[in-house]
């Protein structure tokens, strides 16, 4: 139940608009700001992100298989694509493909991340205790 309840506060937590508010609260902004804005640091984020969501979602979803992971990849592009979709609403834009596009690689590619770890953990769980 536990593990459930970290999902939906780290879903919300992906979907918060962290750069309006930076815009809404120059205090916030000041410090949000000089640390997110390189593009590194852009995908290092949305790569911790999305890799945790999936380590979350993976210790839920029991046992890992082929159509286990193929749902778990697609929620890591669902809530990338509610993500970016806010993100552009928020900002008051239209979409920019290129740089949308690279986001939800790296959203998918930290949900690969999550499951990796996350098999392995498992893996390494079942393999103590033999």
């Amino acid at each position: 139940m536990r593990t459930r309840i970290w999902i939906v506060l780290w879903i919300a937590g992906i979907l918060f608009p962290m750069e309006f508010l930076a815009r809404l609260w120059p205090a916030f902004g000041r410090i949000f700001n000089p640390i997110f804005a390189p593009d590194w640091m852009h995908i290092v984020m949305h790569s911790l992100l999305y890799a945790m969501l999936a380590f979350l979602l993976a210790q839920v979803v029991h046992p890992i298989s082929p159509r286990a992971i193929l749902l778990l990849l697609g929620v890591g592009l669902l809530v990338g694509c509610l993500q970016e979709g806010l993100q552009l609403f928020s900002a008051g834009v239209w979409p920019g493909w290129p740089p949308e596009i690279l986001d939800l690689s790296v959203d998918l590619g930290g949900t690969i991340i999550g499951i990796i770890v996350s098999r392995l953990t498992i893996h390494n769980k079942r393999a103590a205790n033999i």
